[in-house]
């Protein structure tokens, strides 16, 4: 009976030993780096995914007529794609005015809280008040007269005071934003107090409004940034008096573009300690009709 290895086959044995150390040590690693960058990729696919449908949901019931870009929060407004404040291509601030989408589909039963029609050839419609046939009085919202409507199909200069973007209330009803009332009554929207609708055209389809909306990318600190509740038409801003939540961290980049009423938007994320080799990056893009 044999009580020992030969030398020989000790030898054998530390050199099978050496050759699976060298290349299993090596294929672990790569397990290793392969699951880390999987789970990075999906990470970072997750979160870039979840940021641009955020804020898409929100643009979706823009008032497209409203939107704008700034360089920076608080900077000039203008067209996106406009170079009044910097270099095309720089704007890290979308703004836009939303609509009531809450109000319009009906909060409290299956009936909306207003219609976004105007009946122009009723007796009601008349230049201190608008006949909106369907349109309930405020109960849980809006009650402080701080909305206003907007009429489909009237022009719009976003150089001018229409929405209030240059940080100054718009006068009177002589904006594209029209600020109303609290509704007191069934079917009838009024003007802010001390307004009224003398020489403004009036169209038949409107929409309402309770808020504007802006995303800002803070190039300090790549935190993508979601401003509400606040309103431009009675001289409101969003670093002000907007409300904010956080959307996302360690964004790269935030782009926007337009075709018309069609935006395109897009956020980069990155992660740079990913097992120590260089940055690993992401980009999702989302149309928004």
């Amino acid at each position: 009976m044999r009580k020992a290895f030969t030398l020989i086959e000790f030898i054998f044995v530390i050199i099978i030993f050496g050759i699976l150390s060298a290349f299993g040590a090596e294929l672990l690693y790569k397990v290793y780096e392969n699951y880390v960058y999987s789970n990075t990729f999906n990470r970072l696919q997750n979160q870039s995914e979840v940021a641009v449908k955020q804020i898409a949901n929100r643009l979706q019931y823009r008032i497209k007529d409203s939107t704008i870009a700034r360089n920076t929060l608080g900077a000039t407004a203008e067209p996106i794609g406009g170079t009044l404040g910097g270099t095309l291509g720089n704007e890290n601030v979308l703004e836009w005015i939303g609509t009531d989408i809450e109000g319009w589909r009906g909060r409290n039963d299956t009936s909306p809280d207003w219609s976004g029609f105007i009946d122009l050839n009723s007796p009601s419609t008349t230049s201190t008040q608008l006949h909106s046939l369907g349109t309930k009085p405020d109960s849980t919202s809006g009650a402080s007269g701080d909305r206003a409507i907007f009429f489909i199909g009237s022009n719009v200069d976003l150089n001018s005071n229409a929405f209030g973007w240059n940080g100054t209330a718009v006068t009177g009803q002589s904006g594209a934003m029209h600020p109303i009332k609290p509704i007191a009554a069934a079917d009838i929207i009024e003007p802010k107090a001390g307004t009224n609708f003398v020489g403004i055209d009036v169209y038949e389809y409107y929409k309402l409004s309770a808020s504007a909306y802006a995303v800002e990318l803070n190039t300090t600190t790549n935190n993508l940034t979601f401003y509400y509740n606040y309103q431009p038409w009675l001289g409101e801003t969003a670093s002000a008096n907007g409300s904010s939540a956080l959307i996302m961290e360690n964004v790269d980049s935030f782009k926007f573009t337009s075709m018309g009423d069609i935006l395109v938007i897009q956020v980069c994320v990155s992660d740079n300690n990913v097992t120590g080799v260089g940055e690993y990056a992401v980009c999702k893009e989302k149309v928004v009709f």
